[in-house]
């Protein structure tokens, strides 16, 4: 005769971590925090925008658009299947960034980046939250208009709130912002309020059915608050955008390193000459560990300090062509970027490796 089963217990939860309690709460709290405090920081000291910009790009920013080369180029197989994506799309993106400079200005560039680099991290946010879903033993409910709902509604508010600022110059660039309403701002604002009561009322009735996911309820929160931060609470478009910047950057390039440590975790080969280099460096070993980022870093500056000396040594002295260079240049880059992250991150499809 078979035991009975034993109910549910009621009051409960999952923790569903990606990875483990240390690395997640890392990946959750602590890159919030580094990009809240950093925020405020600069808020109460302007003065150091400039070497906190300074540090986010090139210990985050550039490394994180390096880093979608792990996953694009890491092996040889990669790089024969994504052959197109790697050679001849930023020449594609290098073609129409330059045909909007010379077609329209700098500011339709500048504009685009804004508006793009909001849809990205908002993107990249809803993507790791569904990753966050398949990782809980037992599913809770969730439906899929209102993860998209909560999701999506703090982002369109900062974003209509920014847009009503009227803000003409973005990281001392010229910059289109279309006129808003404020009543518009109003509205976006209790759709927000709406859209998170409603959440928080569903993540209490998945606790009271021990289903909640812990990670997942994290997640969502921290990015909640910080394009409510980003974006509404600091007034100034430049210093919000840095601490989105900061919390998008770190999370991506941690989010990468997780996947690469799972991609190749089968392969221990201890001999670097008989694995592929990021699959040797991508062995969960302290020094590995320390060589991967090492190795990161390396590639980020030798790609950035190339594209920066090549631009110096075409410009001159002639400030206007160099500030061209790097706005084509640069944002050619973040928008191939962004183009083979909509292409390689596709979290509705079964990823080849689970995160």
């Amino acid at each position: 005769m078979n035991e009975p089963m034993s109910p549910k217990p009621k009051w409960s939860y999952q923790t569903g971590w990606l990875d483990g309690k240390y690395y997640d709460s890392i990946f959750i709290f602590g890159v919030a925090l580094i990009a809240l405090v950093s925020g405020f920081v600069v808020l109460n000291k302007p003065e150091l925008f400039f070497p906190v910009l300074l540090v986010d790009l090139w210990l985050l920013g550039y490394h994180h658009v390096i880093a979608t080369f792990t996953k694009l180029a890491g092996t040889k197989e990669d790089r024969r299947q994504n052959s197109f994506l790697i050679y001849w799309l930023p020449l594609i993106v290098l073609a129409a960034v330059t045909a909007l400079y010379l077609g329209i200005g700098i500011w339709s560039i500048v504009t685009v980046y804004f508006f793009w680099q909001w849809f990205h991290y908002t993107r990249q946010a809803y993507g790791i939250s569904v990753f966050y879903k398949r990782k809980v033993t037992e599913p809770f409910y969730e439906p899929r208009w209102l993860t998209h709902l909560v999701i999506w509604s703090v982002p369109v508010w900062g974003l209509l709130n920014r847009s009503a600022q009227g803000w003409e110059e973005f990281l001392f660039l010229p910059v289109y912002m279309p006129p808003v309403p404020t009543y518009l701002v109003t509205m976006a604002g209790i759709v927000s309020f709406v859209a998170i009561t409603l959440w928080l009322l569903n993540c209490l009735q998945n606790y009271k059915m021990g289903t909640i996911s812990l990670a997942h309820t994290y997640f969502v929160a921290s990015h909640l608050i910080i394009f409510t931060v980003g974006y509404v609470v600091i007034k100034d478009i430049n210093i919000g955008w840095l601490v989105a910047n900061i919390w998008h950057n770190a999370q991506y390039i941690l989010f990468v390193w997780l996947y690469n440590t799972n991609r190749f975790k089968k392969d221990a080969a201890e001999d670097i000459t008989k694995v592929p280099i990021m699959s040797w460096l991508s062995q969960r070993k302290p020094i590995r560990i320390l060589l991967y980022f090492v190795f990161s870093i390396a590639l980020t500056t030798i790609f950035y300090q190339s594209l920066a000396e090549g631009f110096q040594a075409i410009a001159g002295a002639n400030m206007v062509l160099l500030t061209t260079l790097y706005v084509v240049g640069y944002q050619a880059v973040n928008f191939h970027h962004y183009v083979v992250d909509g292409i390689i991150w596709k979290s509705r499809k079964k990823p080849r490796v689970a995160v």
